[in-house]
């Protein structure tokens, strides 16, 4: 699929703090897809609660910010960066609650 001209920025919301039978699968996710965005030429910007996860380690992201993954923080974050679009699936439940019970849902497309 080719590189969409029209984004440049992509924030992804990671899965916060360790839940049994959900982060360990998408931390991995997570950080492959910050990987291969990378590669791709677009900047990518990090929101996880957890440092200890692999999607923090400094090289995954251009800009990473260990945050609680509240909306409240992550509007701030959008206001700073404001990133194209948002990737809340690389998030498991956190980020797809995040995206449902948001009031701002136009973020998310």
């Amino acid at each position: 699929m080719p590189r969409r001209a029209d984004i440049n920025s992509i924030l992804i919301l990671g899965a916060g703090p360790i839940i049994i039978g959900q982060a360990c699968e998408f931390d991995y996710s997570g950080a492959q897809a910050c990987q291969a965005l990378k590669e791709e030429g677009y900047r990518v910007i990090l929101v996880n609660s957890n440092p200890a996860t692999i999607m923090t380690d400094p090289s995954m992201a251009d800009a990473t910010y260990i945050e609680p993954v509240k909306w409240r923080i992550i509007e701030k974050i959008i206001e700073k960066e404001r990133p194209d679009a948002i990737l809340p699936t690389k998030g498991g439940q956190t980020g797809t609650q995040l995206r449902t019970r948001s009031k701002s849902a136009w973020y998310f497309g």
